[in-house]
């Protein structure tokens, strides 16, 4: 806030609201804004429904909520709040690029207050959230634990004849019952012509030999994610599916090998590129058509687990460090054949990385 001269800081991004204030709830779609001025005490401004949630969840103890029916006078509230701190005429940093701030709050603060300077921070609280705490990295480790729990339970449950919905089932009754909150991403899992498409999951498809059924899920834990995305074929492979895998595995591995401190995401995306690269033509497709190898995940609401805050890929100049996570997940999807993909979430640590989902990423074969 010194760097940019902001003198009130106005958090409007959910995942943000939380980092700061511990604030949890499903209901992320709400308005929230945690008012964080440079000297004193925060508050956090909450839609009426959120005032329990937040009253459970966040140390912040000046909380003050909008009537639900009040939608029209949020803006208004909020200025109101910020000529009580006489901080109206002051410089405002606001997440103007980041989910949260409606464009009506957005345009009602600045006729409400006239002599106020806003200022872009959306990108502020990002930069401290991509390190994680030793305690951010033990929430991120049980809900690897967790997702691996799933992932063991529903392989041996997978064959020709059932439904994508069965499936699906038994990773939600597993990932529940080990711990799970409510899903920041909902597991996906897709079968059939429809896992060609990325964004497609279960709707009561039946599982026919020659598919294959693939799955991508995480198990919020304090709401942070580890997530796994693993591929199983019905009946014996074909050998491009086969090679897929092969390849999407190998470039995993040389992705996981290319992380260490002080390199950049470009580095890294380099050196994935010229070990691989060749080998993409083979498959027809490559692993990642947008040759985004890994993004930023951690503390998540609905609808995604991804903290959007930074990538590895060519042209990222981004520094690794210690205690930075990411998740990397690499499909091949190509219309008229069956997809294959898998990943790993993993932390940069003082030597490399530690691979906090570590498991077999070999294909797996059901009849």
């Amino acid at each position: 806030m010194d760097e940019k001269g902001l003198d009130v800081l106005l958090v409007t991004f959910t995942p943000n609201v939380s980092y700061l204030s511990g604030y949890q709830s499903f209901g992320s779609g709400w308005y929230s804004c945690m008012l964080l001025p440079r000297e004193g005490e925060p508050i956090l401004h909450m839609h009426g429904l959120e005032l329990g949630p937040a009253l459970l969840t966040s140390w912040v103890k000046d909380i003050r909520s909008v009537p639900w029916s009040y939608e029209d006078g949020v803006a208004g509230d909020l200025a109101g709040i910020l000529k009580e701190l006489k901080l109206d005429g002051q410089r405002i940093g606001l997440e103007i690029k980041r989910p949260g701030l409606g464009i009506e709050i957005y345009e009602g603060l600045k006729r409400t207050l006239p002599d106020a300077t806003f200022i872009d921070a959306s990108d502020l609280i990002m930069q401290p959230r991509m390190i994680k705490s030793p305690a951010e990295l033990e929430h991120m480790r049980c809900s690897a634990e967790i997702a691996k729990k799933g992932l063991a339970a529903v392989l041996p449950i997978i064959k020709a004849g059932i439904t994508d919905n069965q499936i699906a089932a038994v990773l939600y009754q597993t990932l529940l019952n080990e711990g799970s909150e409510y899903f920041s991403t909902q597991p996906i899992v897709s079968a059939g012509q429809r896992n060609c498409f990325g964004h497609t999951t279960f709707r009561r498809t039946p599982i026919q030999a020659g598919d294959t059924v693939a799955m991508e899920f995480g198990a919020p834990y304090h709401r942070y994610t580890s997530a796994i995305f693993h591929t199983v074929a019905i009946g014996k492979p074909s050998s491009l599916v086969e090679r897929r895998a092969r390849v999407i595995n190998d470039t995993l591995d040389v992705l996981l090998h290319a992380v260490k401190p002080g390199r950049t995401a470009h580095d890294v995306a380099r050196e994935i590129g010229e070990e691989i690269g060749d080998r993409m033509t083979v498959i027809s497709d490559a692993p990642s058509s947008s040759k985004i190898y890994g993004y930023a995940i951690g503390l998540g609401f609905p609808p995604t687990w991804s903290e959007e805050s930074c990538f590895i890929r060519e042209g990222i100049e981004l520094e690794l460090k210690p205690g930075m996570t990411f998740h990397s997940p690499f499909a091949v999807r190509k219309p008229g054949t069956p997809c294959v993909g898998f990943s790993e979430t993993w932390v940069v640590t003082e030597t490399g990385c530690e691979i906090l989902t570590a498991h077999d990423r070999e294909l797996t074969v059901r009849g």
